[in-house]
């Protein structure tokens, strides 16, 4: 990978569910959209509507319309060369096919021309940029969460975390996560699945939950200050770190 990005930071758990395809392209340099390819090839990666999906050169900017109806009706992902945004979006198509294609196709529905877009594209939109995923079979953390109890969720019951799966989905996240910073905040959801499900099997529940429609509004959806989570940035093994009210918000 480009060398701008510390081999300190690419090795912070948010990456981890990432690390197949990372240690593919460490070679020092970007990869061609044609690798990128590649790979989706291998995969047999598709969109909801079963067509192939490849990563396609972007030439014009785009609006998110035109976006995402594109990628439905073509497979055609538009992607820009050496941008880690885009570049993070590839990775989690290939990561997480069944909830990107999930994501897609809310939009056919909720993002139509001629009329307002609907809160559930909003939704799909900010889990797909800024989303974080938690799996596990005990809600208290989530519920925790849900209420901004920080200190109580990541100090009190930190042995808990053990019991917990964390995915990073939003490549928004993810390119913040090169140069991290303690503000980074994620958007999560949480899924009541064993926390070592294999992946196929946290990404089929996670498209089920999107193709339900579960998830109607932004509301529904709750910060989270990623390096807030335990193990995942080494100041937050002192329990000040959690002291910053500008990151760990209290509840209105």
């Amino acid at each position: 990978m480009p060398d701008t990005w510390h081999k300190e930071y690419a090795g912070l758990p948010a990456f981890a569910h990432l690390r197949p395809w990372l240690d593919r392209l460490s070679n020092g340099d970007w990869p061609e959209l044609a690798t990128l390819n590649g790979f989706a090839a291998r995969q047999d990666l598709r969109n909801a509507g079963g067509l192939p999906l490849r990563f396609a050169p972007q030439t014009a900017a785009r609006g998110q319309l035109e976006y995402e109806l594109g990628i439905h009706a073509s497979g055609n992902v538009p992607s820009r060369e050496r941008n880690w945004h885009d570049l993070f979006n590839a990775l989690t198509w290939l990561t997480f096919p069944a909830t990107k294609a999930a994501l897609n196709a809310t939009h056919q529905t909720a993002l139509l021309p001629g009329r307002n877009r609907l809160p559930a594209s909003d939704a799909a939109t900010l889990f797909d940029e800024s989303g974080l995923l938690l799996i596990g079979e005990d809600e208290r953390l989530i519920e925790l969460l849900a209420a901004r109890r920080w200190r109580q969720a990541l100090v009190d019951h930190r042995a808990l975390w053990t019991q917990v799966g964390a995915y990073v989905i939003g490549h928004a996240v993810l390119e913040k996560l090169v140069r991290p910073w303690p503000g980074i905040t994620a958007k999560c959801l949480f899924l009541k699945l064993p926390p070592d499900s294999p992946l196929e099997r946290v990404d089929a529940a996670l498209a089920l939950h999107w193709q339900a429609a579960a998830i109607e509004s932004p509301g529904q959806l709750l910060p989270l200050p990623v390096l807030g989570i335990p193990g995942w940035w080494p100041a937050n093994r002192d329990d000040r770190f959690y002291d910053d009210a500008r990151y760990f918000r209290p509840p209105r």
